[in-house]
Protein backbone atom coordinates (compact mmCIF):
# COMPACT_ATOMS: atom_id res chain seq x y z
CA UNK A 1 0.00 0.00 0.00
CA UNK A 2 2.95 2.52 0.82
CA UNK A 3 4.64 2.02 -2.51
CA UNK A 4 1.30 2.29 -4.17
CA UNK A 5 1.04 5.97 -2.60
CA UNK A 6 4.13 6.81 -3.35
CA UNK A 7 3.77 5.82 -6.97
CA UNK A 8 0.39 7.91 -7.20
CA UNK A 9 2.48 11.46 -5.19
CA UNK A 10 5.42 10.59 -8.02
CA UNK A 11 2.90 10.54 -10.37
CA UNK A 12 0.94 13.80 -9.39
CA UNK A 13 4.57 15.23 -9.14
CA UNK A 14 4.85 14.62 -12.36
CA UNK A 15 1.95 16.32 -13.41
CA UNK A 16 2.60 19.27 -11.77
CA UNK A 17 6.21 19.96 -12.24
CA UNK A 18 6.01 19.16 -16.05
CA UNK A 19 3.01 21.54 -16.28
CA UNK A 20 2.39 22.81 -19.36
CA UNK A 21 6.02 21.96 -20.79
CA UNK A 22 4.96 18.55 -22.17
CA UNK A 23 2.39 17.08 -24.71
CA UNK A 24 -0.30 15.52 -24.06
CA UNK A 25 0.64 12.28 -25.40
CA UNK A 26 4.02 12.58 -23.47
CA UNK A 27 1.42 13.49 -19.91
CA UNK A 28 -0.49 10.00 -21.19
CA UNK A 29 2.45 8.02 -21.68
CA UNK A 30 4.27 9.08 -17.95
CA UNK A 31 0.77 8.46 -16.64
CA UNK A 32 0.84 4.90 -18.10
CA UNK A 33 3.97 3.56 -16.61
CA UNK A 34 2.69 5.26 -13.51
CA UNK A 35 -0.51 3.38 -13.49
CA UNK A 36 1.76 0.59 -14.77
CA UNK A 37 4.10 0.93 -11.68
CA UNK A 38 1.88 1.17 -9.34
CA UNK A 39 -0.12 -2.21 -10.62
CA UNK A 40 3.43 -3.73 -10.02
CA UNK A 41 3.55 -2.45 -6.84
CA UNK A 42 0.50 -3.58 -5.87
CA UNK A 43 1.10 -6.90 -7.05
CA UNK A 44 3.96 -7.41 -5.65
CA UNK A 45 2.55 -6.07 -2.12
CA UNK A 46 -0.29 -8.89 -2.49
CA UNK A 47 2.60 -11.19 -3.34
CA UNK A 48 4.57 -10.23 -0.17
CA UNK A 49 1.49 -10.50 2.35
CA UNK A 50 0.34 -13.93 0.94
CA UNK A 51 3.68 -15.51 1.55
CA UNK A 52 3.50 -13.73 4.96
CA UNK A 53 0.04 -15.35 5.85
CA UNK A 54 1.21 -18.71 4.31
CA UNK A 55 4.41 -19.13 6.28
CA UNK A 56 2.32 -17.52 9.50
CA UNK A 57 -0.24 -20.53 8.87
CA UNK A 58 2.41 -23.09 8.31
CA UNK A 59 4.25 -22.19 11.37
CA UNK A 60 1.05 -21.98 13.57
CA UNK A 61 0.25 -26.15 11.77
CA UNK A 62 4.09 -26.57 13.28
CA UNK A 63 3.46 -25.47 16.23
CA UNK A 64 -0.26 -27.56 16.40
CA UNK A 65 1.44 -30.51 15.52
CA UNK A 66 4.55 -30.09 17.53
CA UNK A 67 1.04 -30.26 20.58
CA UNK A 68 -0.50 -32.74 19.49
CA UNK A 69 2.36 -34.85 19.11
CA UNK A 70 3.27 -33.98 23.35
CA UNK A 71 0.09 -34.53 24.41
CA UNK A 72 0.04 -37.84 22.90
CA UNK A 73 3.14 -38.62 24.48
CA UNK A 74 1.89 -37.74 27.44
CA UNK A 75 -1.05 -39.69 27.53
CA UNK A 76 0.71 -42.90 26.30
CA UNK A 77 3.29 -42.11 29.60
CA UNK A 78 -0.31 -41.40 31.58
CA UNK A 79 -1.63 -44.85 30.28
CA UNK A 80 1.80 -46.65 31.14
CA UNK A 81 1.87 -45.38 34.73
CA UNK A 82 -1.85 -46.30 35.32
CA UNK A 83 -0.77 -49.89 33.92
CA UNK A 84 1.98 -50.02 35.84
CA UNK A 85 0.38 -49.13 38.84
CA UNK A 86 -2.41 -51.05 38.41
CA UNK A 87 0.32 -54.18 38.08
CA UNK A 88 1.99 -53.10 41.37
CA UNK A 89 -1.73 -53.39 43.05
CA UNK A 90 -2.17 -57.04 41.63
CA UNK A 91 1.55 -58.40 42.46
CA UNK A 92 1.17 -56.31 46.17
CA UNK A 93 -0.79 -58.65 48.67
CA UNK A 94 -0.22 -56.00 51.19
CA UNK A 95 -2.30 -53.45 49.35
CA UNK A 96 -6.15 -53.14 49.94
CA UNK A 97 -8.84 -52.03 47.96
CA UNK A 98 -11.60 -49.95 49.23
CA UNK A 99 -14.40 -52.33 48.88
CA UNK A 100 -17.31 -49.77 50.24
CA UNK A 101 -18.31 -46.57 51.90
CA UNK A 102 -21.11 -46.61 54.48
CA UNK A 103 -23.31 -44.11 56.32
CA UNK A 104 -24.40 -44.64 59.92
CA UNK A 105 -25.15 -43.76 63.03
CA UNK A 106 -22.58 -44.68 65.64
CA UNK A 107 -23.92 -47.24 67.79
CA UNK A 108 -20.57 -47.78 69.99
CA UNK A 109 -16.69 -47.65 70.13
CA UNK A 110 -14.35 -49.66 72.06
CA UNK A 111 -10.68 -49.79 71.38
CA UNK A 112 -9.90 -50.29 68.43
CA UNK A 113 -13.44 -50.86 66.77
CA UNK A 114 -16.53 -49.24 65.73
CA UNK A 115 -19.98 -50.14 65.42
CA UNK A 116 -22.50 -48.62 63.20
CA UNK A 117 -26.11 -48.89 62.35
CA UNK A 118 -26.91 -48.53 59.07
CA UNK A 119 -30.39 -47.49 57.64
CA UNK A 120 -29.86 -47.41 53.94
CA UNK A 121 -29.20 -51.73 54.77
CA UNK A 122 -32.52 -52.11 56.72
CA UNK A 123 -30.64 -50.53 59.96
CA UNK A 124 -28.07 -53.63 59.77
CA UNK A 125 -25.13 -53.48 62.57
CA UNK A 126 -21.26 -52.73 60.66
CA UNK A 127 -18.44 -53.95 62.81
CA UNK A 128 -15.62 -51.89 61.67
CA UNK A 129 -11.72 -52.41 62.99
CA UNK A 130 -9.46 -49.33 63.15
CA UNK A 131 -5.57 -49.79 62.97
CA UNK A 132 -2.75 -46.57 62.53
CA UNK A 133 -3.95 -46.21 59.10
CA UNK A 134 -7.43 -45.43 60.31
CA UNK A 135 -7.80 -41.61 59.37
CA UNK A 136 -10.87 -39.75 61.81
CA UNK A 137 -11.53 -36.40 61.08
CA UNK A 138 -14.78 -33.54 61.73
CA UNK A 139 -14.78 -30.33 59.22
CA UNK A 140 -11.52 -31.70 57.87
CA UNK A 141 -9.91 -31.79 61.24
CA UNK A 142 -8.90 -35.36 63.09
CA UNK A 143 -10.15 -36.77 66.17
CA UNK A 144 -10.09 -39.12 68.50
CA UNK A 145 -12.16 -42.20 67.62
CA UNK A 146 -12.83 -41.89 71.53
CA UNK A 147 -14.45 -38.46 71.21
CA UNK A 148 -17.39 -40.21 69.38
CA UNK A 149 -20.91 -40.36 71.18
CA UNK A 150 -23.39 -43.38 70.45
CA UNK A 151 -25.84 -41.69 67.56
CA UNK A 152 -23.20 -39.62 65.84
CA UNK A 153 -23.77 -39.63 61.91
CA UNK A 154 -20.83 -40.33 60.00
CA UNK A 155 -19.73 -42.12 56.96
CA UNK A 156 -16.69 -44.67 56.35
CA UNK A 157 -14.69 -46.05 53.87
CA UNK A 158 -13.57 -49.66 54.71
CA UNK A 159 -11.45 -52.18 53.28
CA UNK A 160 -11.95 -56.42 53.86
CA UNK A 161 -8.63 -57.66 55.50
CA UNK A 162 -9.34 -61.46 55.60
CA UNK A 163 -12.90 -61.72 57.63
CA UNK A 164 -12.23 -58.08 59.23
CA UNK A 165 -13.19 -54.98 57.89
CA UNK A 166 -10.71 -52.24 58.70
CA UNK A 167 -11.55 -48.67 58.66
CA UNK A 168 -9.46 -45.95 56.34
CA UNK A 169 -11.96 -42.95 56.76
CA UNK A 170 -14.21 -42.22 58.96
CA UNK A 171 -15.62 -38.92 58.44
CA UNK A 172 -18.07 -37.07 61.39
CA UNK A 173 -21.40 -35.63 59.49
CA UNK A 174 -23.26 -34.84 62.60
CA UNK A 175 -22.08 -34.79 65.98
CA UNK A 176 -24.24 -35.77 68.35
CA UNK A 177 -25.36 -32.40 70.72
CA UNK A 178 -24.32 -32.58 74.51
CA UNK A 179 -27.75 -32.50 76.83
Amino acid sequence: MRKLMVAVAAVAGLALSTGCKRSPQEERRELAEAQQDAQRDIAEAHKDANEERADIRKDEQEEIADAQRDVAKEQQDVAKADQERAEDLRNDTNTLAVNETVQGQVRSTTGDSLVLVVPAKDNVEVKLKTDDKTRVTQNSREVDLDDFKEGTEVRASYVADGDDLVARDVVILTPVKKK
